[in-house]
């Protein structure tokens, strides 16, 4: 019936075309599929309704509040219309919204921090709820777009060249999308062609999120239930694209001008095949990291922001624990992937040095060079493939032997990854069993990793299990095995629980293309989260309690401990967060780096946290602490925010973080301890203006500072357990102070859909020196005496082609 009704209504609006376009409205059953009417015209993206097509198509408005999950009705009219031709899938939508509730904020693409008024469309192009895509229109014109896969597993590591614009109107504002075909991926088909639909509108002066179905987060389903769309005869063309790019970059601490001259090449020659390539790429105009001072023997973990690296690379997510990112208010930890991109062109491996050869440590945390790389990805029927490759340059160093300059040189490394997965959704169940291996091959030895994975997600959606088996293979080191399974129940909306049971064994290491925080472990975790709305005293409350415990191959008890988060909404959208954990008695054998393993006491922390309704110009947020520190002791944590938006172009943030430590235990060398006294700065300022939505001015700043001063002394027993108390070793004083900073000036002008200039600039430093007495304005002034970059980079990309 939806079929004939909006066919009906399409040729009503042919015949009389002075019709008002809310007289076209109309409503669908929730089982329904909309036959997507089809024509042939050109029309301009610019956010405005104006051409005579938008008004003979008909209007949907199915929206429900989806965030607080009350699925109620929605206050506001948000009139859904759509199209589609030879070329590609047109949406128009008109928002009514009084204007004075209106917030506009713009951003660099994929700005999902901001709380601003939003629409946003997400498609299932596989028409199966296996892999989709999401696309978003901000007030203001700033684009979002990322990629979905099942169930609920966005990513923003993705740019597509699609086209969007908003529009303030008299009632509230609108928006126009254009999705060409050959944008996205799909499954080859005869004629009729089923795409599942999602769309959601933020409110932000409300903090309101609405959806078309009604699918919250707290319910398990989402890719797998959305509204069904169903386009006929539909045969993309081939694509082909060629992007190239000049770059000058002046190194100001080397004194040097270095050209750079490249390409990005893209072919699609059908919807399930894709092919892209890099040359001689430059990757010096990303985003700079966040400044990170790590003083244990676990990693950082980093996301990638290199562009070529984020498009596509969902065919190699293989379990969702290789993206731990998320909004709930548990914390995740740190993710478990065989393929971390940021590997490729990141520190070289280190030379093999003479007698009385010494190279600065500048020179060894260099970003490698790439020659170039080739990413490949489709499907056949059920089977989805990717490829990756990527070949880095020589490596050179500059160093110093017996007082004279040298030059070493050392060979990049060379890396592939292979995927393969099949998929299958019978009786309504999902199914998937994938391949994955990955290769590093280097001089000095290769390594390669294999795993393989499986999925499961209930035609309920209410179970949902994930998997993971892997196997390690490096030169000169016994093949390692490792996996984990992971279980989900949601035990009814808003309430689930997860299980998730892991084994590492000693040799097993997948990090030099992947990412693994240890091996050497068995664990065993578990949460449970509760989500409840329209509450009589707030809006939304989220509710948290997770727990681990783990042990080593010595069945030593290396960790555990349960953790509680409590995140309020109330109704004047303020926000309230309180956290608390407990971690008993454990032993440590990974911090004394190799050297033994060792007690620490039982410990606690609990923090408190407020931050105000963020759609104001102004909102700020505080949070104060204490935790507990491994020998006793304790410190105590103050944060506070400001943030200023003073319209919609321009922004200024700043926050600020203090640590006050007493028993800081840190590892010295061999089998010394030595516990310190210390305070930490970690203030940040960032600064953002926009000339529009394709041209944005960002000014970041970042210090992190610590000053330690030596308390007490231990030295690590020879069989496991507690340290023990030891005088001074001979030598100078273990205190210490640290300093690094880190200044980004980045300009972006989007000259057309991925066509681009940059200049940026980029100063960082790393300072660590005994401490003699200092302020912390001498660490501060101190952190500019021996940059480890101070380069400025012109960029130009222009892309030809289909």
């Amino acid at each position: 019936m939806t079929a004939i009704r909006v066919l009906l209504l399409f040729v009503f609006g042919l015949i009389f075309p002075s019709v008002n376009a809310e007289e076209l409205k109309i409503d669908i059953g929730p089982n329904d599929t909309i036959v997507v009417p089809r024509h042939e015209i050109v029309i301009r993206i610019d956010g405005k309704l104006d051409e005579p097509v938008w008004g003979q198509l008909p209007a949907y408005d199915e929206f429900v509040v989806i965030e607080p999950d009350t699925l109620g009705s929605t206050p506001h009219e948000t009139l859904v219309r759509f199209f589609y031709d030879s070329r590609g899938l047109y949406f128009g939508v008109d928002m009514k919204q009084p204007g004075e509730t209106l917030v506009a904020r713009l951003s660099g693409r994929d700005g999902r921090e901001l709380n601003r008024d939003s629409i946003n469309l997400t498609l299932d192009t596989s028409g199966e709820g296996r892999y989709g895509y999401w696309f978003g229109v901000n007030l203001g014109g700033s684009l979002m777009d990322g990629t979905l896969l099942p169930e609920r597993q966005f990513s923003s590591d993705w740019d597509g060249a699609w086209r969007g614009e908003s529009a303030v109107t008299a009632d509230g504002w609108s928006a126009e999308m254009f999705i060409p075909w050959g944008t996205v991926t799909m499954p080859q088909v005869d004629e009729k062609r089923r795409i599942g639909m999602y769309m959601s509108r933020k409110v932000a002066y409300l903090d309101e999120r609405w959806g078309w179905p009604g699918l919250p987060s707290t319910i398990p389903k989402f890719i797998s239930a959305l509204q069904s769309l169903e386009v006929s005869n539909v045969a993309p063309r081939q694509q082909f694209s060629i992007y190239p790019f000049a770059a000058a970059a002046s190194d100001r601490i080397d004194d040097q001008i270095n050209y750079r001259v490249g390409a990005d090449f893209f072919w699609r020659p059908s919807t399930n095949f894709q092919l892209t390539a890099t040359v001689n790429p430059d990757f010096g105009i990303v985003e700079s990291d966040e400044v990170v001072l790590n003083l244990t023997a676990t990693e950082t973990f980093f996301q990638e922001k290199r562009l070529f690296f984020l498009e596509g690379q969902e065919i190699f997510i293989a379990t969702p624990r290789s993206d731990t990112r998320g909004q709930g208010v548990g914390n995740r930890g740190a993710p478990t992937t065989m393929v971390n991109t940021r590997r490729i062109g990141g520190r070289p491996v280190e030379p093999v040095l003479g007698s009385g050869v010494t190279v600065p440590d500048r020179e060894l945390i260099q970003p490698t060079e790439l020659i170039g790389a080739v990413k490949l990805t489709g499907q056949s029927g059920r089977f989805r493939y990717g490829f990756l490759g990527a070949f880095e340059d020589e490596v050179k160093f500059d160093g110093v032997s017996n007082g004279n300059p040298v030059n070493l040189k050392g060979e990049g490394s060379d890396y592939g990854v292979m995927r393969f997965l099949f998929e299958d959704n019978a009786g309504g169940a999902y199914r998937s069993v994938g391949v994955l291996s990955t290769a590093v091959k280097h001089e000095s030895g290769d390594a390669f990793a294999y795993g393989l994975d499986g999925h499961y997600l209930s035609e309920t959606g209410k179970w949902k299990v994930d998997g993971q088996v892997f196997m390690s293979d490096i030169d000169g080191v016994e093949n390692g095995l490792g996996g984990f399974l992971d279980f989900e129940y949601t035990i009814r909306k808003g309430v689930s629980q997860r299980l998730g049971i892991e084994y590492m064994d000693d040799k097993i290491d997948i990090n030099d293309l992947g990412f693994l925080q240890r091996n050497d472990t068995f664990r065993i975790r578990s949460s449970h989260i509760r989500t409840s709305s329209n509450l009589s005293w707030a809006r939304d409350n989220q509710f948290d309690v997770r727990g681990f415990v783990q042990r080593n191959r010595d069945s030593l008890f290396t960790g555990g401990g349960i953790f509680f988060s409590n995140r309020s909404t109330f109704n004047g959208l303020s926000r309230l967060t309180v956290r608390a954990s407990f971690l008993p008695k454990s032993f440590d054998d990974l911090n004394s780096f190799g050297n033994g393993d060792y007690r620490i006491e039982n410990r606690a922390d609990a923090s408190i946290g407020w931050d105000s309704d963020s759609s104001k110009q102004v909102s700020f947020g505080a949070s104060a602490g204490f935790k507990d520190e491994n020998l006793g002791g304790n410190t105590y944590i103050a944060n506070a925010n400001v943030t200023w938006r003073p319209s919609d172009r321009f922004g200024i943030a700043l926050s600020t973080g203090y640590q006050d430590r007493d028993g800081w235990l840190l590892h010295q060398a061999n089998k010394d301890f030595t516990t310190f006294k210390a305070e930490q700065w970690t203030p940040k300022i960032s600064v953002d203006y926009f000339l529009s939505a394709r041209q944005q001015f960002r000014a970041s700043l970042q210090w992190v500072g610590i000053k330690a001063k030596e308390d007490e002394f231990f030295l690590i027993p020879d069989r496991p357990g507690d340290l023990i108390a030891a005088t001074k070793p001979p030598g100078p004083s273990d205190s210490f102070s640290l300093s690094q900073l880190s200044l980004q000036l980045r300009y972006r002008w989007e000259i057309a859909p991925l066509s681009d200039i940059f200049v940026v600039y980029t100063r960082s430093s790393d300072q660590g020196a005994a401490l003699r007495n200092r302020s912390f304005s001498d660490v501060f002034s101190e952190s500019y005496d021996e940059p480890l970059a101070n380069i400025f980079v012109v960029k130009i990309r222009y892309r030809f082609g289909s």
